[in-house]
């Protein structure tokens, strides 16, 4: 489908759609603790940025907004996306929409004055297509920011097999797939909260912490460590 088609499409979808502007009817899952671990974050962080990648209807991009009052950076990739977002923000400035891959978008803000080189809130949500984007995300990340935290959507929580999470031919989103170059120093975290408790669409989540905002966060309630779980490196076959 051509860019012009989707961008055609996307303009009718937010004409005859008006909850894709409402006031976040599914942000994050629509998980009630995903919410509130990420309103922790902020608390804990007090991050100077806050970084999204796959903003899609943009319903989570609207609750990082209300909850944070920081700058937001939200990257889109499928041009239709982008321009519903782009017109659902039109009016928060402080709300940036970013259209094109996450990893080229990463690359440009490391090298703009403007994006903070460390204290941002990463979330990253892009993978839904067969170019996954996501260690690459991680592994630039992990080596050109400090002091700050990435949450990972749909990512496997080893031990709790209720939480659903993304398969594609590179593999499970796990923390085998990213594997340790990409995570580098950064801890691993993961909800505390058991599946069954949570609500919304139960997608699981991880949570990579740099060594100097370990203080900040390693105490929050809603996290957990697990003992051992530590990635290898990732084999020649991409897992």
């Amino acid at each position: 489908m051509s860019g012009s088609l989707q961008r055609s499409i996307a303009k009718t979808v937010g004409a005859i759609k008006p909850w894709l502007y409402g006031p976040f009817p599914s942000a994050l899952n629509g998980q009630h603790f995903r919410q509130s671990l990420f309103r922790s974050l902020v608390r804990a962080v007090d991050p100077a940025a806050i970084f999204e990648s796959g903003t899609f209807h943009g319903a989570s991009t609207q609750f990082f907004w209300n909850v944070s009052g920081r700058p937001i950076y939200t990257v889109e990739k499928n041009p239709g996306f982008a321009y519903c977002a782009k017109r659902r923000f039109r009016r928060i400035p402080e709300v940036r929409v970013l259209a094109g891959d996450s990893r080229a978008a990463l690359k440009r803000l490391r090298n703009d004055d403007d994006f903070p080189p460390s204290r941002v809130l990463f979330y990253l949500d892009a993978h839904w297509e067969v170019d996954l984007p996501l260690r690459e995300e991680v592994a630039f990340i992990t080596k050109e920011w400090t002091d700050s935290v990435i949450v990972i959507d749909d990512f496997k929580v080893p031990d709790d097999s209720g939480y659903a999470f993304d398969t594609y031919d590179a593999g499970e989103l796990s923390i085998e797939y990213l594997g340790a170059e990409a995570i580098g120093s950064y801890e691993v975290f993961w909800p505390r909260c058991p599946s069954s408790e949570e609500t919304g669409a139960r997608r699981g989540c991880g949570v990579l912490v740099a060594p100097d905002a370990l203080t900040a966060v390693e105490e929050l309630p809603e996290l957990r460590r697990l003992p051992g779980r530590r990635a290898a490196a990732p084999s020649a076959s991409g897992l």
